[in-house]
């Protein structure tokens, strides 16, 4: 009996472990192919992944995290307006699912924030003054749970060079943001594995874009 105990025990540790590393396979599988994506039903295919393991993984934050980043990534590639608040709302319901699990996450905040201004490019007139507060408090709750988060800074940045001059925005006013969010990329470590990383390579192709603008 007390041999059959053992062995049930060191079963269930068994167990816990492969699901722990078959977790850990099918994210790091399913992140490769998200940022190898290029076509909306690409990203389709991959949200739908990360649906499938957070259906399976209820307490993780991250399979949400990563099934809304890549709606928010299709937003960018429909052309239609009306097909992009569809795919932007599924992104935000994935979102508040994952906020839901890990409220005081920093890259949960900073995709909020990444989701409000691709709300706002679908009507910039009406929605600019309604969703431009609501996202700067979403990146302000971001560094306030990780001042380090280098996606903060890049967002901002990137946002700034894209506003009119005469609204506060243009390159000299991004420069030092992107100048920021290069020294956060630079010493930026992910929590885990699967943590996100993403941005530094765009980053430095902005902050370039901006120098060279300036030089002129």
């Amino acid at each position: 009996m007390k041999k059959l105990l053992i062995n049930l025990v060191f079963s269930s540790l068994s167990f816990i472990g492969y699901s722990d590393e078959a977790y850990q396979k099918a994210m790091t599988q399913s992140i490769e192919k998200l940022f190898q994506a290029t076509t909306i039903p690409e990203y389709v295919e991959i949200a739908n992944q990360f649906e499938r393991i957070s259906n399976i993984e209820k307490t993780e934050w991250l399979p949400l995290y990563y099934a809304s980043y890549a709606y928010i990534m299709i937003s960018f590639q429909e052309p239609e307006n009306a097909k992009k608040d569809q795919y932007l709302d599924q992104a935000q319901k994935y979102l508040d699912q994952a906020m839901a699990i890990e409220p005081n996450e920093s890259e949960l905040h900073m995709l909020q924030g990444f989701l409000y201004p691709s709300r706002i490019t679908i009507d910039p007139m009406n929605r600019g003054m309604e969703l431009m507060p609501e996202m700067n408090k979403s990146l302000d709750k971001a560094l306030e749970l990780n001042p380090d988060n280098p996606r903060v800074y890049f967002l901002r940045a990137t946002m700034m060079f894209h506003m009119p001059e005469a609204y506060g925005g243009g390159a000299a006013n991004a420069l030092p943001l992107y100048q920021a969010a290069d020294e956060k990329f630079r010493i930026f470590k992910p929590k885990t594995e699967l943590s996100p990383s993403w941005g530094k390579e765009i980053n430095d192709a902005e902050f370039k874009k901006v120098q060279e603008v300036m030089q002129k």
